[in-house]
Protein backbone atom coordinates (compact mmCIF):
# COMPACT_ATOMS: atom_id res chain seq x y z
CA UNK A 1 0.00 0.00 0.00
CA UNK A 2 1.49 3.50 -1.16
CA UNK A 3 1.11 6.31 1.62
CA UNK A 4 0.99 9.83 0.64
CA UNK A 5 1.07 13.31 2.87
CA UNK A 6 -2.06 14.97 1.62
CA UNK A 7 -1.94 18.50 3.29
CA UNK A 8 0.00 20.68 4.71
CA UNK A 9 0.18 23.72 6.89
CA UNK A 10 2.23 26.21 8.10
CA UNK A 11 2.43 29.75 9.60
CA UNK A 12 4.89 32.76 9.50
CA UNK A 13 7.91 31.61 11.83
CA UNK A 14 9.28 34.07 14.52
CA UNK A 15 7.00 35.68 17.16
CA UNK A 16 3.63 34.05 16.78
CA UNK A 17 0.38 35.83 17.12
CA UNK A 18 -1.64 32.59 18.50
CA UNK A 19 -2.89 33.33 22.02
CA UNK A 20 -1.15 29.89 23.35
CA UNK A 21 0.62 27.03 21.87
CA UNK A 22 -2.38 25.11 22.17
CA UNK A 23 -4.06 27.47 19.73
CA UNK A 24 -1.10 27.41 17.02
CA UNK A 25 -1.34 23.95 17.01
CA UNK A 26 -5.10 24.53 16.41
CA UNK A 27 -4.13 27.29 13.67
CA UNK A 28 -1.62 24.87 12.48
CA UNK A 29 -3.65 21.76 11.77
CA UNK A 30 -6.73 23.85 10.68
CA UNK A 31 -4.70 24.45 8.03
CA UNK A 32 -2.89 21.57 7.07
CA UNK A 33 -7.22 19.60 7.29
CA UNK A 34 -7.93 22.55 4.30
CA UNK A 35 -5.08 22.49 2.28
CA UNK A 36 -5.78 18.22 2.25
CA UNK A 37 -9.16 18.82 1.66
CA UNK A 38 -10.23 16.88 4.83
CA UNK A 39 -11.78 17.73 8.18
CA UNK A 40 -11.27 17.00 11.64
CA UNK A 41 -13.64 13.99 11.75
CA UNK A 42 -11.79 12.39 9.12
CA UNK A 43 -8.32 12.03 11.74
CA UNK A 44 -8.23 8.70 13.43
CA UNK A 45 -4.91 9.33 14.47
CA UNK A 46 -3.03 12.31 15.88
CA UNK A 47 1.10 12.57 16.20
CA UNK A 48 2.92 15.41 18.43
CA UNK A 49 6.24 16.25 19.52
CA UNK A 50 5.65 17.87 23.42
CA UNK A 51 6.70 21.71 23.22
CA UNK A 52 9.32 22.79 25.69
CA UNK A 53 6.65 25.97 25.94
CA UNK A 54 3.38 23.86 27.25
CA UNK A 55 4.96 20.19 28.16
CA UNK A 56 2.06 17.48 29.06
CA UNK A 57 2.83 14.30 30.13
CA UNK A 58 0.59 13.47 26.97
CA UNK A 59 0.85 16.14 24.77
CA UNK A 60 -1.27 14.38 21.84
CA UNK A 61 -4.31 13.40 23.93
CA UNK A 62 -4.13 16.90 25.61
CA UNK A 63 -4.36 18.07 21.95
CA UNK A 64 -6.97 16.06 20.92
CA UNK A 65 -9.00 16.82 23.85
CA UNK A 66 -8.62 20.69 22.75
CA UNK A 67 -9.42 19.76 19.34
CA UNK A 68 -13.10 18.31 20.79
CA UNK A 69 -11.84 14.84 19.25
CA UNK A 70 -11.44 11.42 20.54
CA UNK A 71 -9.33 9.38 17.81
CA UNK A 72 -7.91 6.38 19.30
CA UNK A 73 -4.96 6.71 18.82
CA UNK A 74 -3.03 9.97 20.16
CA UNK A 75 0.79 9.63 20.42
CA UNK A 76 3.62 11.50 21.58
CA UNK A 77 6.86 11.15 19.78
CA UNK A 78 10.46 11.91 21.49
CA UNK A 79 13.16 12.42 18.63
CA UNK A 80 14.45 15.40 18.79
CA UNK A 81 14.91 17.24 15.28
CA UNK A 82 14.58 13.46 13.81
CA UNK A 83 10.54 13.87 15.04
CA UNK A 84 9.12 14.51 12.00
CA UNK A 85 10.72 11.17 10.41
CA UNK A 86 10.16 9.18 13.03
CA UNK A 87 6.35 10.64 12.88
CA UNK A 88 6.27 9.74 8.62
CA UNK A 89 7.19 5.83 9.76
CA UNK A 90 4.89 5.76 12.33
CA UNK A 91 2.52 6.93 10.25
CA UNK A 92 2.75 5.36 7.45
CA UNK A 93 2.96 2.41 9.60
CA UNK A 94 -0.34 2.98 11.34
CA UNK A 95 -2.03 3.66 7.91
CA UNK A 96 -0.26 0.29 6.25
CA UNK A 97 -1.40 -2.17 9.45
CA UNK A 98 -5.04 -0.59 9.10
CA UNK A 99 -4.99 1.01 12.17
CA UNK A 100 -6.17 4.42 10.94
CA UNK A 101 -6.91 6.42 7.82
CA UNK A 102 -6.00 10.03 7.76
CA UNK A 103 -2.86 10.49 10.10
CA UNK A 104 -2.61 14.13 11.50
CA UNK A 105 0.94 14.91 12.78
CA UNK A 106 1.93 18.06 13.98
CA UNK A 107 5.15 19.90 15.78
CA UNK A 108 4.82 23.67 17.55
CA UNK A 109 6.21 25.29 20.14
CA UNK A 110 6.10 29.02 21.46
CA UNK A 111 9.19 29.54 22.94
CA UNK A 112 9.04 33.48 22.14
CA UNK A 113 5.45 34.26 22.91
CA UNK A 114 4.76 31.23 25.88
CA UNK A 115 7.49 31.69 28.38
CA UNK A 116 9.82 34.09 29.99
CA UNK A 117 13.75 33.73 28.25
CA UNK A 118 14.78 32.51 31.43
CA UNK A 119 12.21 29.69 32.13
CA UNK A 120 13.11 28.56 28.81
CA UNK A 121 16.85 28.43 29.16
CA UNK A 122 16.03 26.84 32.61
CA UNK A 123 14.20 23.99 31.04
CA UNK A 124 17.01 23.43 28.16
CA UNK A 125 19.36 22.97 30.77
CA UNK A 126 17.25 20.64 32.63
CA UNK A 127 16.62 18.16 29.34
CA UNK A 128 19.04 19.23 27.11
CA UNK A 129 21.44 16.36 25.59
CA UNK A 130 23.88 16.72 28.59
CA UNK A 131 25.28 13.89 30.69
CA UNK A 132 24.51 14.51 33.87
CA UNK A 133 27.93 13.08 35.34
CA UNK A 134 30.09 13.72 32.72
CA UNK A 135 29.22 16.67 31.19
CA UNK A 136 26.94 18.46 33.64
CA UNK A 137 29.62 19.84 36.35
CA UNK A 138 31.20 21.85 33.92
CA UNK A 139 28.13 23.51 32.56
CA UNK A 140 28.02 23.56 28.80
CA UNK A 141 26.11 25.08 26.48
CA UNK A 142 24.39 24.13 23.75
CA UNK A 143 26.24 26.22 21.37
CA UNK A 144 29.46 25.04 23.32
CA UNK A 145 29.13 21.17 22.24
CA UNK A 146 28.50 22.27 18.87
CA UNK A 147 31.82 24.94 18.73
CA UNK A 148 33.42 21.53 20.31
CA UNK A 149 32.72 19.83 16.60
CA UNK A 150 33.53 22.92 15.10
CA UNK A 151 36.98 23.33 16.45
CA UNK A 152 37.26 19.54 15.84
CA UNK A 153 36.66 20.01 12.30
CA UNK A 154 38.58 22.86 11.51
CA UNK A 155 41.65 21.41 13.36
CA UNK A 156 41.37 18.09 11.25
CA UNK A 157 40.39 19.44 8.05
CA UNK A 158 41.56 23.21 7.74
CA UNK A 159 37.64 24.32 7.99
CA UNK A 160 37.47 28.33 8.20
CA UNK A 161 35.28 30.40 9.89
CA UNK A 162 34.06 31.56 5.75
CA UNK A 163 33.21 28.13 5.21
CA UNK A 164 30.65 28.84 7.73
CA UNK A 165 29.52 31.94 6.88
CA UNK A 166 28.93 30.57 3.16
CA UNK A 167 26.14 28.61 4.98
CA UNK A 168 24.33 31.56 7.01
CA UNK A 169 24.45 33.38 3.88
CA UNK A 170 23.25 30.76 1.26
CA UNK A 171 20.14 30.49 4.14
CA UNK A 172 19.67 33.91 4.45
CA UNK A 173 19.09 33.90 0.81
CA UNK A 174 17.13 31.32 0.26
CA UNK A 175 14.94 32.35 3.15
CA UNK A 176 13.89 35.57 1.91
CA UNK A 177 11.85 33.85 -0.75
CA UNK A 178 9.75 32.48 1.70
CA UNK A 179 6.67 33.74 2.62
CA UNK A 180 7.21 32.42 6.17
CA UNK A 181 10.71 32.84 7.00
CA UNK A 182 11.26 34.31 10.43
CA UNK A 183 14.56 36.31 9.11
CA UNK A 184 14.56 37.55 5.15
CA UNK A 185 16.60 40.31 5.82
CA UNK A 186 19.92 40.09 3.40
CA UNK A 187 23.22 39.08 5.35
CA UNK A 188 26.37 40.31 4.32
CA UNK A 189 29.85 38.61 4.81
CA UNK A 190 30.92 41.71 6.81
CA UNK A 191 27.82 41.67 9.00
CA UNK A 192 28.35 37.74 9.72
CA UNK A 193 32.04 38.43 10.37
CA UNK A 194 30.91 41.27 12.82
CA UNK A 195 28.32 38.81 15.20
CA UNK A 196 28.57 38.54 18.61
CA UNK A 197 30.64 35.72 19.77
CA UNK A 198 28.50 32.56 21.30
CA UNK A 199 31.00 30.27 21.41
CA UNK A 200 34.09 30.15 19.77
CA UNK A 201 34.08 29.91 17.02
CA UNK A 202 30.69 30.11 16.44
CA UNK A 203 28.92 33.75 16.59
CA UNK A 204 25.45 35.08 16.39
CA UNK A 205 24.80 34.10 12.92
CA UNK A 206 26.16 30.90 13.02
CA UNK A 207 23.28 29.55 15.28
CA UNK A 208 19.51 29.21 13.91
CA UNK A 209 17.35 31.92 16.25
CA UNK A 210 15.08 30.68 19.07
CA UNK A 211 11.09 31.00 16.78
CA UNK A 212 8.00 30.41 17.66
CA UNK A 213 6.28 28.18 15.02
CA UNK A 214 5.87 24.67 13.73
CA UNK A 215 3.77 23.16 10.92
CA UNK A 216 1.42 19.96 10.82
CA UNK A 217 0.68 17.82 7.81
CA UNK A 218 -2.17 14.64 7.36
CA UNK A 219 -1.23 11.51 6.11
CA UNK A 220 -3.11 9.08 4.05
CA UNK A 221 -3.15 6.12 1.72
CA UNK A 222 -2.31 6.37 -2.02
CA UNK A 223 -5.64 5.16 -3.30
CA UNK A 224 -7.30 7.84 -1.79
CA UNK A 225 -4.71 10.52 -3.57
CA UNK A 226 -7.45 10.83 -6.99
CA UNK A 227 -10.18 12.72 -4.27
CA UNK A 228 -7.84 14.80 -2.98
CA UNK A 229 -8.01 18.67 -4.08
CA UNK A 230 -4.00 18.85 -5.08
CA UNK A 231 -1.41 16.39 -6.05
CA UNK A 232 -0.19 14.54 -3.08
CA UNK A 233 3.37 13.87 -1.80
CA UNK A 234 4.89 10.12 -1.84
CA UNK A 235 6.26 8.75 0.99
CA UNK A 236 8.97 6.80 -0.68
CA UNK A 237 10.88 5.58 2.20
CA UNK A 238 12.58 6.50 5.35
CA UNK A 239 15.65 6.05 7.14
CA UNK A 240 16.90 6.32 10.62
CA UNK A 241 20.56 6.19 12.80
CA UNK A 242 21.78 6.72 16.56
CA UNK A 243 25.12 6.57 17.31
CA UNK A 244 25.00 8.52 20.80
CA UNK A 245 23.22 10.22 23.34
CA UNK A 246 25.86 12.21 24.81
CA UNK A 247 28.36 14.17 22.60
CA UNK A 248 31.34 13.01 25.34
CA UNK A 249 30.47 9.53 24.32
CA UNK A 250 30.39 10.02 20.56
CA UNK A 251 32.64 7.87 18.81
CA UNK A 252 33.85 10.42 16.64
CA UNK A 253 33.71 14.65 16.57
CA UNK A 254 33.44 14.79 13.09
CA UNK A 255 31.65 11.77 11.95
CA UNK A 256 28.02 10.80 12.70
CA UNK A 257 25.17 8.70 11.59
CA UNK A 258 23.58 10.83 8.67
CA UNK A 259 24.58 8.80 6.44
CA UNK A 260 23.39 5.50 7.55
CA UNK A 261 20.11 7.08 7.91
CA UNK A 262 20.31 7.86 4.54
CA UNK A 263 21.44 4.59 2.90
CA UNK A 264 19.47 2.91 4.71
CA UNK A 265 16.22 5.07 2.93
CA UNK A 266 17.97 4.43 -0.24
CA UNK A 267 18.09 1.25 -0.20
CA UNK A 268 14.11 0.82 0.85
CA UNK A 269 13.08 3.05 -2.61
CA UNK A 270 16.01 1.83 -4.99
CA UNK A 271 17.21 4.85 -5.86
CA UNK A 272 21.23 6.30 -5.45
CA UNK A 273 21.97 9.38 -4.14
CA UNK A 274 21.81 11.07 -7.77
CA UNK A 275 18.33 10.61 -7.96
CA UNK A 276 17.85 13.40 -5.25
CA UNK A 277 16.91 16.70 -7.03
CA UNK A 278 16.51 18.69 -3.41
CA UNK A 279 17.98 18.18 -0.20
CA UNK A 280 16.73 19.95 3.34
CA UNK A 281 19.75 19.08 5.35
CA UNK A 282 19.18 19.89 9.64
CA UNK A 283 21.09 23.19 10.44
CA UNK A 284 20.83 23.89 13.88
CA UNK A 285 24.14 25.65 14.06
CA UNK A 286 26.13 26.35 10.41
CA UNK A 287 28.76 23.28 11.50
CA UNK A 288 25.88 21.04 11.30
CA UNK A 289 25.07 21.75 7.76
CA UNK A 290 28.32 21.43 6.76
CA UNK A 291 29.34 17.83 9.36
CA UNK A 292 26.02 16.21 7.51
CA UNK A 293 26.84 17.53 4.18
CA UNK A 294 29.63 15.32 4.73
CA UNK A 295 27.89 12.23 6.28
CA UNK A 296 25.22 12.25 3.92
CA UNK A 297 27.55 11.58 1.20
CA UNK A 298 27.18 14.52 -0.66
CA UNK A 299 30.57 15.92 -0.24
CA UNK A 300 34.06 14.45 0.98
CA UNK A 301 34.92 14.84 4.35
CA UNK A 302 36.66 18.06 5.21
CA UNK A 303 35.25 19.34 2.02
CA UNK A 304 31.96 20.27 2.23
CA UNK A 305 33.22 23.97 3.23
CA UNK A 306 34.96 24.54 0.23
CA UNK A 307 32.38 23.21 -1.71
CA UNK A 308 29.39 25.04 -0.46
CA UNK A 309 31.70 28.99 -0.59
CA UNK A 310 31.76 28.04 -4.45
CA UNK A 311 28.53 27.41 -4.82
CA UNK A 312 27.68 23.74 -5.20
CA UNK A 313 24.61 23.59 -3.57
CA UNK A 314 22.79 27.12 -4.08
CA UNK A 315 19.95 27.61 -6.30
CA UNK A 316 20.48 26.38 -9.93
CA UNK A 317 23.09 23.31 -8.57
CA UNK A 318 22.85 19.65 -9.58
CA UNK A 319 21.40 19.67 -6.00
CA UNK A 320 20.11 22.07 -4.07
CA UNK A 321 20.01 22.23 -0.51
CA UNK A 322 17.46 24.38 2.44
CA UNK A 323 15.58 25.72 -0.45
CA UNK A 324 13.71 27.29 2.50
CA UNK A 325 16.37 29.01 4.55
CA UNK A 326 16.90 26.18 6.72
CA UNK A 327 16.77 26.29 10.54
CA UNK A 328 19.55 29.50 10.64
CA UNK A 329 16.76 31.69 9.22
CA UNK A 330 13.53 30.08 8.06
CA UNK A 331 13.19 29.38 11.75
CA UNK A 332 14.08 27.12 14.49
CA UNK A 333 10.70 26.88 16.20
CA UNK A 334 12.26 24.75 19.75
CA UNK A 335 11.25 20.83 20.20
CA UNK A 336 9.64 21.36 16.69
CA UNK A 337 12.88 22.23 14.82
CA UNK A 338 13.00 20.20 11.39
CA UNK A 339 9.49 20.55 10.29
CA UNK A 340 9.49 23.04 8.10
CA UNK A 341 12.05 20.79 6.33
CA UNK A 342 9.72 18.26 5.71
CA UNK A 343 7.54 20.90 4.62
CA UNK A 344 9.59 22.26 2.29
CA UNK A 345 10.31 18.94 0.96
CA UNK A 346 6.18 18.37 0.14
CA UNK A 347 6.09 21.90 -1.29
CA UNK A 348 8.93 20.88 -3.73
CA UNK A 349 7.48 17.82 -4.96
CA UNK A 350 4.45 19.32 -5.10
CA UNK A 351 5.76 22.06 -7.48
CA UNK A 352 3.97 24.89 -5.30
CA UNK A 353 7.61 26.59 -3.87
CA UNK A 354 7.21 29.70 -6.02
CA UNK A 355 10.30 31.22 -6.47
CA UNK A 356 12.13 28.73 -4.70
CA UNK A 357 11.27 25.76 -7.06
CA UNK A 358 13.67 23.63 -7.99
CA UNK A 359 12.81 22.66 -12.00
CA UNK A 360 11.74 19.12 -12.25
CA UNK A 361 11.80 18.16 -8.71
CA UNK A 362 10.63 14.76 -8.51
CA UNK A 363 12.49 13.23 -5.17
CA UNK A 364 13.02 15.76 -2.23
CA UNK A 365 15.21 14.30 0.67
CA UNK A 366 14.36 15.77 4.30
CA UNK A 367 17.11 15.17 7.37
CA UNK A 368 16.10 15.45 10.99
CA UNK A 369 19.00 15.53 13.55
CA UNK A 370 18.28 14.96 17.25
CA UNK A 371 20.17 16.29 20.09
CA UNK A 372 24.01 17.28 19.07
CA UNK A 373 24.31 14.81 15.97
CA UNK A 374 23.07 12.26 18.19
CA UNK A 375 19.83 10.28 16.50
CA UNK A 376 18.78 11.03 12.33
CA UNK A 377 16.03 10.07 10.48
CA UNK A 378 15.57 10.84 6.65
CA UNK A 379 12.52 10.81 4.44
CA UNK A 380 12.60 10.67 0.80
CA UNK A 381 9.11 12.34 -1.05
CA UNK A 382 8.06 11.85 -4.34
CA UNK A 383 5.79 13.80 -6.84
CA UNK A 384 2.58 12.33 -7.71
Amino acid sequence: MSVVIAGIGELPQGHSSAASPMALHQALIESALADAGLALADVDAILTVSPRADPYLIHASALAEHLGISPAITWTLEAGGAAPAAMVEVGRGLIEGGHARTVLAVAADMPLGAVTRNAYVRTLADTGPVHPDYERPFAPTVPSMFALVARAHMDAFGTTREHLAAVALQDRRMAALHPNAHFSESLSLERYLGGAAIADPLTLFDCAPVSDGGGAFVMTAGGRAAALPRPPARVLATGFATSHQHLSLAPSLVEFGAGRALDQALAAARLRRDALDVALVYDCFTIAMLVNLEDLGFAAKGQAGPEFSAGAFAAGSPLPVNTHGGLLSHGHPARAGGIGHLLEAVMQVRGEAGARQVAGADVAMAHGMGGVFATHGVVLLGAA
